[in-house]
């Protein structure tokens, strides 16, 4: 039964790596991506969980909404859906600890990390029509909620708090007050974030195959990302994967061409392993 369980959920991940990045189910796909680490678990829960925030954030956006603008009554709902009646918040006491990047054990824990939160955040907006994207903000993620000179930014890890330009200003970590100059980035660039962040933790551990696990699966659902085919290259390497990381380095050599910068490391990877295996 895990095998099966695994091989449909591949299919599922599969299918989000070939697709549009505005057509990805972005908090279902975590949810699966973090299923491959829970294969005997039923899911049942997780999916009527995330069924039962969409019912309550479009409650509590139909109350508000007649008496406010779209953009501050998402906020609002959003806020009060997720972090006052399900009990969400941001996870300072244990930061580092992989459950928070982990969507499932999130669920459990109602502790997360910026991104994993904000995914949750982003595909409520989804679902009540308004727009949502993650922003390309150093350290700490933010999101943007609306459109043009109505967006406002968005602390899903500090219960949804709509920040101004002010309350950005003394962050050390933003390079300038202008959100627009941190993003947007596409649904599949938040969902890399997300498992960078297990990513980052595996290689801080020197756990190797682990990297490569969670390498392998940022491939999986970002299949024509030419950096992340280089990545699995070094990745295989790391663990003996020989003929892994040379098939990984040509993908990568050919997704990006033999004149980018990153096709020549391709090419360059890719003699040096070929040498090693002959």
């Amino acid at each position: 039964m895990p095998d099966e369980r695994m091989q449909q959920i591949l299919a599922e991940l599969h299918t989000v790596g070939q697709g549009e990045d505005a057509e990805i189910p972005l908090a279902v796909t975590a949810l699966n991506l973090a299923a491959l680490d829970h294969l005997g678990l039923d899911l049942k829960r997780y999916r009527d969980h995330l069924a039962q925030l969409t019912d309550d954030a479009r409650e509590a956006y139909a109350a508000v909404r007649r008496g406010m603008a779209e953009v501050p009554a998402a906020a609002r709902a959003l806020a009060e859906t997720i972090g006052v009646r399900h009990g969400y918040q941001g996870d300072n006491a244990t930061f580092d600890d992989p459950q928070n990047a982990d969507l499932i054990r999130v669920i459990d824990r109602r502790r997360g990390l910026p991104v994993s939160l904000g995914i949750l955040y982003i595909d409520l907006a989804h679902r009540l029509d308004v727009p949502a994207s993650g922003l390309n903000t150093p350290g700490h993620f933010l999101m943007s909620l609306g459109d043009g000179d109505l967006a406002r930014v968005i602390d899903p890890f500090n219960g949804g708090v709509v920040l101004n330009v002010e309350e950005l200003r003394p962050w050390p970590q933003l390079p300038d007050d202008d959100p627009a100059k941190y993003g947007p980035v596409g649904r599949r660039d938040v969902l890399l974030r997300l498992l960078n962040n297990i990513h980052a933790r595996a290689l801080a551990g020197k756990d190797s195959v682990r990297a490569l696990t969670i390498t392998e699966r940022m491939v999986l659902i970002a299949p024509r990302r030419a950096d992340l085919w280089l990545e699995l290259s070094k990745a295989s390497e790391a663990t003996g994967k020989m003929n892994a990381a040379i098939r990984a380095a040509q993908n990568c050599l050919n997704l990006a061409g033999p004149d980018a910068p990153i096709g020549r490391q391709a090419a360059f990877a890719l003699q040096a392993l070929k040498r090693r295996v002959n």
